[in-house]
């Protein structure tokens, strides 16, 4: 009863055996005193799945009070099932009465961090003391003696605490007392850059997260050690149970914390706890830059595949309609004429020389004439053909007005194409990611991303057209320059963080890589904590603090800038680079017209005295001289 009146109890669990005397007295005071009260019977043994319930079905803004009133074999069952089952839990408070001198010893290999546990334990009839656990300079947790209490009279005793049983969690953790912690993290900056000691240890060396840890650990009071997962990787939660890379570390308890561009996700927060977060970013895609078009066909640049067809198509049909608009004017001339006897026959169109009649009536050009000229017109060379009617000077009206507004856009376009080159389609979403499969591009991603999760389980849409085409051997463990030379060497487009792939790109060449304009799958980045850790609600009131005082962009800004500075200052200054205008990092130089520049005249040249000499062999084969 003192060490439940000495606590901010909201509802009580009671789990006890008749082991102990008094225990029946004692459980009957609980329930009439506390209405919030389940009882659990440990006799002959500790029902599990109820205790499991217990531990679990609870909100998590309360705090559950956990009172074993048991044997010590019993006790020891139950913590071993906490450990196993990686229940510890800030939220849980757990109060054991010890009657028997041998239980400390076996507790203190079961417990771990994260179980807040204060015991009374009976030294001689009527006298006991209470202890609370805490966690010591090794990372080991003990007790330590807090108070006594003495009985009077009738199971009536007075109690006394020297220093609070259960102290408040952020309070607890505001001094880790020079600890050092386990921190679990790969090499990947500008978040976490690592370096290898003489030794073959590694050692933080510069990164957004390594200030974070750092600033921590200067504010907090406790050291760290850097620590590599076997596997590289960032860490998901399989099917079978295990948790792999950096997550796995924490979940397992092989380390008190990761940091690293990591991801708060729903399957990751099923084995481990995330702090506040501290960074947000999104996925961008990091592609090969776009090269240069080939000048051979620049000719065509100006208009695309579908205009120069209709183009085309409009030129072939424009000889046919203007003959039979003067074909019908013809004849109802004719008709005219003949039967009001007032003209000649030979009336419309009169020309000196080539003239091409349709059958045998005078003064009518034929259609190969108009298709030859219309095609003259477009070209800018003028038309031969006289237009006598006003049908037919409507159509060559419309005709030269089409003609002269699109030469001079051609003109215009080709101009620009031909002086500054052109380059190809870059990829700047997902659905220009589908599109440049075919230009042999392969989407690769980090095999242990939050995003490479949502891609495998996506069941349709483009999440699951883009996972179908990933290239197993081009989805890489860990980030850096590995990934991004394949980008370039092996023409892959990348799928990472946004800021990552800006720096990586800076790093490694910026003109060589293009970022793609549009993000997606915003993501907060946290640090991950043991399940139930308690020392969680300090690392987050302390990275809310970070964040609200500009420190965690200013650590990026450094990041980006020191890495600027110090490329600068490696290629020199006052570099010439020769004349061009500056568009971003690449310097595009404008040039003048060369033969290259104008291939594609020479092969429509070449391609047309082809065709011609074709098929004048053709017809001397089909009528040959006689």
């Amino acid at each position: 009863m003192f060490l439940m009146q000495t606590s901010q109890h909201s509802d009580v669990v009671i789990i006890y055996d008749y082991t102990n005397s008094g225990v029946k007295e004692l459980v009957e005071s609980f329930s009439e005193r506390w209405a919030a009260t389940t009882l659990l019977t440990a006799t002959p043994a500790p029902d599990l799945s109820q205790l499991l319930v217990a531990l679990t079905s609870f909100h998590t803004n309360d705090l559950r009070y956990m009172v074993l009133l048991c044997s010590a074999n019993t006790t020891r069952t139950i913590f071993d099932m906490v450990r196993d089952q990686n229940l510890e839990s800030r939220r849980v408070r757990w109060l054991v009465v010890e009657e028997e001198p041998d239980l400390t010893d076996p507790l203190l290999y079961t417990l771990r961090e994260g179980s807040l546990v204060g015991k009374a334990v009976r030294i001689k009839s009527g006298l006991y003391e209470i202890y609370s656990t805490y966690v010591n300079h090794e990372n080991q947790v003990r007790f330590q003696e807090v108070g006594v209490w003495r009985e009077r009279n009738e199971n009536r005793g007075r109690g006394s605490l020297r220093r609070p049983l259960f102290p408040g969690i952020v309070d607890m953790y505001r001094n880790f007392h020079g600890r050092q912690l386990v921190v679990s993290s790969v090499n990947n900056w500008p978040f976490f850059e690592l370096r290898t000691l003489e030794n073959g240890t590694v050692a933080a060396q510069s990164g957004i997260d390594v200030s974070v840890v750092s600033t921590l650990a200067y504010y907090l009071n406790f050291t760290y050690r850097v620590e590599v997962p076997a596997d590289k990787q960032w860490g998901v939660a399989r099917e079978d149970g295990t948790v792999t890379g950096m997550v796995g570390e924490v979940a397992s308890r092989r380390a008190h914390l990761a940091i690293n561009e990591l991801t708060i996700t729903a399957s990751r927060e099923t084995v481990v706890d995330f702090s506040y977060p501290y960074f947000f970013d999104s996925t961008s895609l990091t592609s090969k830059a776009p090269g240069e078009k080939s000048r051979s066909l620049a000719v065509f640049y100006p208009f695309s595949s579908l205009l120069w067809i209709i183009v085309v198509l409009v030129t072939l049909l424009m000889g046919p309609l203007g003959y039979l608009f003067s074909r019908v004017h013809h004849q109802l001339t004719q008709t005219f004429d003949s039967t009001h006897n007032e003209r000649s026959r030979n009336v419309g169109p009169s020309f000196d020389s080539g003239r091409i009649k349709w059958g045998s009536e005078p003064g009518l050009r034929g259609v190969e004439m108009f298709c030859f000229n219309m095609f003259r017109t477009i070209i800018i060379q003028g038309n031969l053909l006289p237009a006598s009617s006003w049908p037919l000077r409507l159509v060559f009206f419309s005709w030269y007005a089409f003609c002269l507004i699109l030469y001079a856009v051609y003109a215009g376009t080709l101009t620009a194409y031909l002086t500054k080159p052109s380059f190809n389609k870059p990829i700047d979403s997902l659905e220009d990611l589908l599109e440049a499969r075919e230009r042999g591009v392969v989407a690769s991603i980090n095999a242990g991303s939050s995003f490479y999760m949502v891609l495998k389980t996506a069941t349709s849409g483009i999440f699951k057209t883009i996972h179908d085409s990933l290239d197993p051997s081009r989805s890489f463990a860990t980030y850096g320059t590995i990934a991004v030379g394949e980008v370039v060497e092996k023409n892959t487009a990348y799928m990472s963080g946004r800021v990552g792939s800006e720096i990586y790109a800076i790093q490694n060449g910026r003109e060589k890589y293009h970022l793609a304009r549009d993000t997606f799958m915003p993501q907060p980045y946290g640090i991950v904590c043991p399940s139930g850790a308690p020392f969680t609600p300090t690392f987050s009131l302390m990275l809310g603090r970070m964040v609200e005082s500009g420190l965690v962009d200013k650590w990026h800004r450094d990041e980006v800038t020191n890495f600027i500075i110090q490329q600068t200052a490696s290629q020199g200054k006052g570099e010439d680079q020769g004349p061009g205008t500056n568009m971003g990092l690449v310097r595009v130089a404008i040039q003048p017209l060369s033969l290259d520049h104008l291939q594609g005249g020479f092969y429509i040249l070449g391609l047309g005295s082809l065709m011609a000499g074709s098929v004048l062999i053709a017809e001397t084969l089909a009528y040959p001289l006689i």
